[in-house]
């Protein structure tokens, strides 16, 4: 039952052809069959979720239904306050903190009904790119992608029908890439991060994962809202992405492709990309195109490396040090995490504002770009999933080497620092059988477009519906 989409399960639950305590059970017995080699939950909320299954089918016999994610159960990633439960963060900092009570994101989705299932694996603090030790589903000696690796493990799986993961660099969009998932890194401050563990306070966003882009828009549709206890949170009307898939913007409909405008960046923007993942990109420009789209290529330059890093870990290092953890429990921190941190601190306020100028410069080339298309059309990586024992080496993509974290950050950075709306899904697998995921940016606020636009295209194709082998 859980690889069945939010719609047809809600409509099970509320003619009583399934129930909560049903769902949720299958969702533990998978996880205790999986989740032993897989390792994507840190936390199994395995008596909090079997009591709030009964507490909905209670509501349920009374009439009282709480919407589409009524019963359905959800697992949060582990930077992300559950009440009552460990706050790990991946890190051995905290990890005997346990939440006082939930964060905005949580409280939102309990309001909505759904269940919290459990809690999932993150590298340490959201600070990097893979998620140790949880594995690939398609083939166990690859990454996840990371960090929200453990929430879109979760979802390939089957294990729950969708999760919540966090979003700095490609943190969402990476691992739905590398899982053949679909995941949603929303507007900037439109879900709050209140009782979210900072990683870069003016990069971090927090978004779904899910199958489909339609199982997506539900679960965005309950979690975003303007939050008074997030001082980035930012106001505006209730989402209804949901409602747009199936009634378009004046209620006539579906989005059609016919006469949709689609940018594809340049060269110099997407490459090296492997040869594989251009060859699934161009299938899926073509299906778009046949579909009445309109497709161009965009002017846009690529933002560096070095600029997302001279701001986020700036970032990192104030939030750490703010709370007294790293001049009170540097020894707890994993290497690699403690040294970005210290770098972090070691960059001149200069070249933070220097790097903050130059992504003011690349946000507005960018919306000036997204004035004359609807959405961009990108990998959202530039290759599959690596084997784990390239994790911190070099790789060759089209015959350039390049550190594998460089390369996985590269095409998804960018959107972070523009605070746009971006979506991953799958489209398509590598001979070896790994998924291989595209990506569709849009305006701001605009979450409806672009997660119509990736339900357009799973309409059109079945890489979203694979069954793990």
């Amino acid at each position: 039952m859980l690889y069945r989409s939010i719609r047809e399960l809600a409509d099970d639950i509320r003619s009583g052809m399934t129930t909560p305590g049903e769902l949720v059970s299958e969702a533990l017995e998978r996880i205790e069959a999986l989740d032993g080699e897989l390792q994507a939950f840190v936390t199994v909320m395995r008596d909090a979720a079997l009591q709030a299954a009964e507490e909905a089918e209670r509501e349920q016999r009374r009439g009282f239904f709480r919407g589409p994610l009524h019963g359905i159960p959800i697992a949060v990633k582990d930077l992300i306050a559950v009440r009552g439960e460990r706050l790990t963060a991946g890190s051995r900092v905290l990890a005997d903190y346990v939440a006082p009570e939930d964060a905005s994101v949580v409280e939102h989705l309990r309001r909505h009904g759904a269940i919290i299932i459990g809690k999932t694996n993150t590298h340490e603090f959201g600070l990097g790119v893979f998620t140790p030790p949880t594995r690939n589903p398609w083939k166990r000696d690859h990454v996840p992608g990371g960090s929200s690796g453990g929430s879109a493990v979760a979802v390939a799986a089957g294990m729950c029908v969708g999760a919540i993961g966090t979003d700095t660099g490609g943190s969402i969009r990476i691992p739905a890439a590398c899982c053949g998932v679909t995941g949603l890194k929303p507007t900037y401050g439109r879900v709050s991060c209140h009782g979210v563990i900072p990683l870069s306070r003016s990069l971090d966003h927090v978004g779904p994962l899910a199958r489909s882009a339609e199982d997506c828009a539900f679960i965005f549709d309950a979690i975003a809202g303007y939050d008074p206890r997030d001082p980035e949170s930012v106001s505006g009307p209730p989402s209804r992405s949901s409602a747009l898939l199936i009634e378009g913007p004046e209620g006539r409909g579906p989005l059609s492709l016919q006469g949709l405008r689609l940018g594809l960046p340049p060269e110099d923007f997407v490459a090296p990309l492997d040869p594989e993942v251009r060859a699934a990109w161009r299938a899926a420009v073509l299906i778009f195109q046949e579909a009445g789209a309109h497709i161009s290529e965009v002017s846009l330059s690529r933002p560096s490396l070095a600029t997302f890093r001279t701001i986020q870990l700036p970032e990192a290092a104030f939030a750490h040090r703010e709370r007294g953890w790293l001049s009170e429990r540097a020894a707890l921190y994993g290497p690699l995490t403690l040294r970005r941190l210290q770098e972090g601190e070691r960059i001149w306020a200069v070249d933070y504002l220097r790097a903050q100028q130059e992504r003011r410069l690349f946000s507005t080339q960018l919306r000036s770009v997204l004035q004359r298309v609807d959405a961009l059309v990108l990998p959202a990586q530039p290759m599959p999933a690596i084997p784990i024992a390239q994790i911190d080496q070099e790789i060759t993509i089209e015959g350039q080497r390049e550190e594998a974290t460089t390369a996985s950050l590269r095409l998804t950075l960018p959107f972070n620092l523009a605070g746009l709306p971006a979506v991953a899904f799958p489209c398509g697998f590598s001979q070896a059988g790994l998924p291989l995921g595209l990506q569709v940016v849009g305006n701001a606020f605009d979450e409806a477009t672009v997660l119509r636009i990736a339900h357009a295209y799973q309409q059109l194709t079945d890489w979203h519906r694979r069954d793990i082998p």
